[in-house]
């Protein structure tokens, strides 16, 4: 058995070794292939599985707080902040701009020490001031904990009450183990750093978005990489009944972690799988580009183009075309036939509003 490290007031978590040596390494092993793989990729094509992987790490985390995001939306925040694209941020787009802020800081500054005020601006920024105003005035706030104590901060520029009572302490603690230089290897620790986050549940509400920050900023860790090529908060989503199963199940077991420490390598497994998938669609779009670079598209078509190169699980037809270039059925045709004009889409069936298209050679 192996425990987190001792201190009065701090749980102390207990796995079995002998049981997770084999599947970390299996871990270890595929996340070297992955970065394998990465090392043949030109420059833009690893920008391209950047966005790619930081687009559905930010719709699946959001999606498991019920937090619905349109995907095409988090994409374009998320290149615009990566400096890969230029343009003006909508008042509809703060919510997103705001949580892929907060998941490319975890990222890109992953060995930034973590403190009280990094964590308070960041659920700030998910929920802004309102939401804290709200959570003070609310009478019912203070009954759900044990304590009257609060944490005050001054970090958004004027005291406020953030971390439920019951928890504040709790951070602390959780805090100075996340910035210890120990001995655990940073996958390890980022398993547990998950578990802890959200079984102290320090707000109302955003513990999950916050834990996957915190996860992704631990494998950035592990990687020595300020850039994420595999999505385990997207693999966390699919395994959604299974992740809440194992953690009620963790957290009710006297502090054995051993079954979440190896659900958690299981999903990490899945999740550097998924990505050969990944990658095979940026070098297979990179490619399509390259191809047809000289051939003059309007912005629907590129549009609906990168999004169906992306992978859109659906049979092609211009019903499909006009929901995703966001335009009439009509137009969809008339961008469909002149796309087969141009040797890029192909009929597949016929058969009138039946008729399905493929683009070619992809």
């Amino acid at each position: 058995m192996y425990f987190v490290y001792k201190h009065k007031n701090c749980p102390v978590f207990i796995w079995d070794n002998e049981i997770l040596l084999n599947p970390l390494a299996d871990v270890r092993y595929r996340q070297g292939r992955i970065f394998g793989r990465i090392e043949s990729l030109a420059l833009d094509q690893r920008k391209e599985a950047v966005l790619e992987t930081l687009t559905l790490d930010i719709t699946k985390c959001a999606e498991m707080e019920n937090m619905p995001f349109d995907e095409e939306k988090v994409r374009i925040s998320v290149a615009r902040k990566l400096g890969l694209i230029r343009t003006k941020i909508t008042e509809s787009a703060t919510e997103i701009d705001n949580m892929a802020e907060i998941m490319i800081d975890a990222i890109q500054n992953y060995s930034t020490p973590l403190t009280d005020e990094r964590l308070i601006l960041w659920h700030s920024a998910l929920f802004g001031n309102e939401q804290n105003e709200k959570s003070e005035k609310d009478d019912n706030w203070l009954s759900k904990f044990t304590k009257i104590k609060q944490v005050v901060s001054k970090a958004i520029g004027k005291d406020k009450s953030y971390f439920r009572a019951a928890a504040a302490k709790e951070i602390s603690h959780f805090t100075d183990w996340f910035n210890n230089e120990n001995k655990l290897d940073a996958i390890v620790k980022a398993a547990i750093a998950h578990l802890w986050f959200v079984t102290i549940r320090p707000f109302d509400n955003g513990n999950t978005v916050i834990a996957g920050a915190l996860t992704n900023m631990l494998l950035a860790r592990a990687d020595n990489n300020p850039q994420r090529f595999y999505s385990m908060l997207a693999q966390m989503q699919t395994e959604r009944k299974q992740y809440y199963d194992v953690l009620k199940k963790t957290q009710n077991e006297n502090f054995d972690i051993t079954n979440w420490m190896l659900w958690f390598f299981n999903c990490m497994k899945k999740a550097l799988k998924s990505t050969d998938t990944t990658l095979l669609s940026v070098l297979k779009k990179a490619e399509f580009w390259k191809t047809h670079d000289k051939i003059e598209l309007n912005k629907r078509q590129r549009l609906a183009l990168n999004k169906l190169l992306g992978g859109v699980d659906s049979k092609l037809q211009s019903s499909k075309w006009a929901q995703i270039a966001k335009c009439s059925s009509d137009t969809a045709l008339r961008d469909m036939k002149d796309l087969i004009a141009k040797g890029i889409l192909r009929q597949k069936t016929q058969g009138g509003r039946s008729t399905n298209y493929e683009i070619i050679g992809f």
